[in-house]
Protein backbone atom coordinates (compact mmCIF):
# COMPACT_ATOMS: atom_id res chain seq x y z
CA UNK A 1 0.00 0.00 0.00
CA UNK A 2 1.13 3.49 -1.26
CA UNK A 3 0.32 6.47 0.75
CA UNK A 4 0.04 9.29 -0.62
CA UNK A 5 1.31 12.69 0.21
CA UNK A 6 -1.72 14.75 0.93
CA UNK A 7 -1.02 18.64 0.97
CA UNK A 8 -3.39 21.69 1.26
CA UNK A 9 -2.98 24.96 1.68
CA UNK A 10 -2.09 26.56 5.18
CA UNK A 11 -3.96 29.74 6.36
CA UNK A 12 -1.34 31.92 6.36
CA UNK A 13 -1.78 30.95 2.39
CA UNK A 14 -5.04 31.70 2.53
CA UNK A 15 -5.39 35.20 4.45
CA UNK A 16 -2.51 36.58 1.44
CA UNK A 17 -4.84 35.50 -1.31
CA UNK A 18 -8.15 36.57 0.44
CA UNK A 19 -5.86 40.11 1.15
CA UNK A 20 -4.95 40.34 -2.24
CA UNK A 21 -8.32 40.09 -3.87
CA UNK A 22 -9.69 42.62 -1.24
CA UNK A 23 -6.51 45.23 -2.75
CA UNK A 24 -8.28 44.65 -5.78
CA UNK A 25 -11.89 44.89 -5.23
CA UNK A 26 -10.64 48.23 -3.40
CA UNK A 27 -9.12 49.47 -6.20
CA UNK A 28 -11.89 48.41 -8.85
CA UNK A 29 -15.06 49.25 -7.48
CA UNK A 30 -14.33 52.82 -7.02
CA UNK A 31 -13.15 52.76 -10.42
CA UNK A 32 -16.47 50.95 -12.06
CA UNK A 33 -19.20 52.78 -10.45
CA UNK A 34 -17.19 56.40 -12.43
CA UNK A 35 -17.78 54.67 -15.33
CA UNK A 36 -21.13 53.99 -14.88
CA UNK A 37 -21.30 57.03 -13.99
CA UNK A 38 -19.62 58.53 -16.63
CA UNK A 39 -21.74 56.36 -19.18
CA UNK A 40 -25.04 57.88 -17.64
CA UNK A 41 -23.59 61.68 -18.28
CA UNK A 42 -23.07 60.09 -21.86
CA UNK A 43 -26.30 59.43 -22.32
CA UNK A 44 -27.65 62.73 -21.21
CA UNK A 45 -25.42 64.53 -23.00
CA UNK A 46 -26.39 62.69 -26.28
CA UNK A 47 -30.21 63.02 -25.89
CA UNK A 48 -29.81 67.02 -25.52
CA UNK A 49 -27.73 67.02 -28.53
CA UNK A 50 -30.05 64.52 -30.53
CA UNK A 51 -33.11 66.76 -29.27
CA UNK A 52 -31.35 70.19 -29.86
CA UNK A 53 -31.24 68.37 -33.78
CA UNK A 54 -34.67 67.48 -33.53
CA UNK A 55 -35.49 71.35 -32.67
CA UNK A 56 -33.21 72.82 -35.76
CA UNK A 57 -34.75 70.28 -38.33
CA UNK A 58 -38.50 71.12 -37.18
CA UNK A 59 -37.44 75.00 -37.54
CA UNK A 60 -36.23 74.07 -41.15
CA UNK A 61 -39.70 72.83 -41.71
CA UNK A 62 -41.99 75.45 -39.54
CA UNK A 63 -39.99 78.92 -39.13
CA UNK A 64 -40.25 77.97 -35.29
CA UNK A 65 -38.69 75.54 -32.40
CA UNK A 66 -41.40 73.12 -30.81
CA UNK A 67 -42.52 72.10 -27.19
CA UNK A 68 -41.68 68.75 -25.41
CA UNK A 69 -44.69 66.42 -24.71
CA UNK A 70 -44.64 63.03 -23.36
CA UNK A 71 -46.97 60.63 -25.72
CA UNK A 72 -47.29 59.57 -28.99
CA UNK A 73 -46.68 61.55 -31.74
CA UNK A 74 -50.28 62.31 -32.92
CA UNK A 75 -51.74 62.51 -36.54
CA UNK A 76 -52.71 66.14 -36.45
CA UNK A 77 -50.61 68.89 -34.95
CA UNK A 78 -51.69 69.92 -31.16
CA UNK A 79 -51.87 73.30 -30.63
CA UNK A 80 -48.83 75.19 -29.07
CA UNK A 81 -48.86 75.54 -24.33
CA UNK A 82 -46.95 77.79 -22.91
CA UNK A 83 -44.54 76.89 -19.84
CA UNK A 84 -41.58 74.24 -19.53
CA UNK A 85 -42.42 70.71 -20.22
CA UNK A 86 -40.55 68.25 -18.72
CA UNK A 87 -39.85 64.47 -20.50
CA UNK A 88 -38.67 61.10 -18.61
CA UNK A 89 -37.43 58.38 -20.53
CA UNK A 90 -37.23 56.10 -22.02
CA UNK A 91 -39.14 57.36 -24.95
CA UNK A 92 -39.75 56.26 -28.67
CA UNK A 93 -42.09 58.20 -30.90
CA UNK A 94 -42.07 55.16 -33.14
CA UNK A 95 -43.03 52.37 -30.52
CA UNK A 96 -46.46 51.50 -29.71
CA UNK A 97 -44.95 49.87 -26.70
CA UNK A 98 -43.10 53.00 -25.32
CA UNK A 99 -44.96 55.52 -24.77
CA UNK A 100 -43.09 58.69 -27.24
CA UNK A 101 -42.39 61.73 -26.92
CA UNK A 102 -42.32 65.15 -29.63
CA UNK A 103 -41.91 68.30 -30.16
CA UNK A 104 -44.72 70.55 -31.41
CA UNK A 105 -45.29 74.24 -32.37
CA UNK A 106 -48.91 74.76 -33.21
CA UNK A 107 -47.50 74.55 -37.05
CA UNK A 108 -45.74 70.97 -36.96
CA UNK A 109 -44.97 68.00 -34.94
CA UNK A 110 -41.56 65.63 -34.51
CA UNK A 111 -40.86 62.51 -32.35
CA UNK A 112 -37.42 61.97 -30.38
CA UNK A 113 -35.90 59.59 -28.36
CA UNK A 114 -35.13 59.19 -24.63
CA UNK A 115 -32.65 57.01 -23.46
CA UNK A 116 -33.56 54.99 -20.20
CA UNK A 117 -33.54 56.82 -17.10
CA UNK A 118 -32.77 60.40 -19.15
CA UNK A 119 -34.71 63.77 -18.05
CA UNK A 120 -35.46 66.57 -20.05
CA UNK A 121 -36.62 69.92 -19.62
CA UNK A 122 -38.05 72.13 -22.51
CA UNK A 123 -38.54 75.48 -22.61
CA UNK A 124 -38.83 78.11 -24.69
CA UNK A 125 -39.36 82.11 -25.81
CA UNK A 126 -42.76 81.82 -27.43
CA UNK A 127 -43.46 84.64 -30.39
CA UNK A 128 -46.16 87.71 -30.65
CA UNK A 129 -49.43 87.33 -30.65
CA UNK A 130 -51.31 86.24 -31.96
CA UNK A 131 -49.02 83.12 -33.39
CA UNK A 132 -46.70 82.19 -30.00
CA UNK A 133 -44.74 79.19 -31.64
CA UNK A 134 -41.54 79.39 -29.62
CA UNK A 135 -38.58 81.72 -31.68
CA UNK A 136 -35.63 79.77 -29.21
CA UNK A 137 -35.22 76.71 -27.11
CA UNK A 138 -33.75 75.65 -24.13
CA UNK A 139 -32.65 72.28 -23.08
CA UNK A 140 -31.68 70.25 -19.82
CA UNK A 141 -31.07 66.68 -20.09
CA UNK A 142 -30.01 64.90 -16.48
CA UNK A 143 -29.71 61.22 -15.97
CA UNK A 144 -31.56 60.02 -12.54
CA UNK A 145 -27.87 58.31 -12.00
CA UNK A 146 -25.79 60.75 -12.93
CA UNK A 147 -23.82 63.84 -11.58
CA UNK A 148 -23.82 66.06 -14.23
CA UNK A 149 -26.85 68.34 -16.05
CA UNK A 150 -25.83 69.18 -20.12
CA UNK A 151 -27.43 72.19 -21.58
CA UNK A 152 -28.35 73.68 -25.29
CA UNK A 153 -29.84 76.86 -26.15
CA UNK A 154 -31.03 77.63 -29.76
CA UNK A 155 -28.45 81.36 -29.54
CA UNK A 156 -25.86 79.09 -29.48
CA UNK A 157 -23.71 76.09 -30.82
CA UNK A 158 -21.89 75.26 -28.05
CA UNK A 159 -23.14 72.16 -25.58
CA UNK A 160 -23.21 73.00 -21.51
CA UNK A 161 -22.14 71.51 -18.06
CA UNK A 162 -23.50 71.59 -14.51
CA UNK A 163 -22.93 69.20 -11.43
CA UNK A 164 -25.67 67.86 -9.84
CA UNK A 165 -26.06 65.50 -6.76
CA UNK A 166 -26.70 62.06 -7.94
CA UNK A 167 -30.17 60.81 -7.35
CA UNK A 168 -31.44 64.31 -7.23
CA UNK A 169 -35.41 64.37 -8.18
CA UNK A 170 -35.75 66.62 -11.53
CA UNK A 171 -38.39 69.42 -10.91
CA UNK A 172 -40.07 72.51 -13.61
CA UNK A 173 -37.26 74.35 -11.98
CA UNK A 174 -34.48 72.96 -14.29
CA UNK A 175 -35.81 74.22 -17.20
CA UNK A 176 -34.08 77.60 -17.40
CA UNK A 177 -35.70 80.57 -18.91
CA UNK A 178 -34.40 81.88 -22.12
CA UNK A 179 -33.89 85.23 -23.50
CA UNK A 180 -34.17 86.16 -27.43
CA UNK A 181 -31.08 86.69 -28.67
CA UNK A 182 -29.15 85.39 -26.01
CA UNK A 183 -27.04 82.46 -25.40
CA UNK A 184 -28.23 82.09 -21.63
CA UNK A 185 -25.79 79.80 -20.38
CA UNK A 186 -23.08 81.88 -21.55
CA UNK A 187 -20.50 83.11 -18.49
CA UNK A 188 -20.99 79.67 -15.99
CA UNK A 189 -23.41 81.70 -13.77
CA UNK A 190 -26.41 79.53 -14.94
CA UNK A 191 -27.90 77.12 -12.46
CA UNK A 192 -31.22 75.79 -12.45
CA UNK A 193 -32.83 74.08 -9.49
CA UNK A 194 -30.48 70.79 -9.24
CA UNK A 195 -27.72 71.71 -12.16
CA UNK A 196 -25.00 74.37 -10.73
CA UNK A 197 -23.01 76.86 -13.07
CA UNK A 198 -23.32 75.49 -16.62
CA UNK A 199 -20.07 75.76 -18.58
CA UNK A 200 -19.02 75.35 -22.14
CA UNK A 201 -17.39 72.04 -22.76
Amino acid sequence: MFKMNQKGFTLIELLIVVAIIAILAAIAIPQFSAYRIRGFNASANSDSRNLATTQEALFADTQAYGEAFQAMLPATTPAATAGPQLVTGPKNPASATVVGAYISNGRGSAGFSISNSVMVAVSGVTGAAPQVPNIEYIIVARHSAGNACYGRDSDSTASYRATTTVAAPFVAGDAIAGTAGTDDFAGGTVSSTNCTNFVAQ
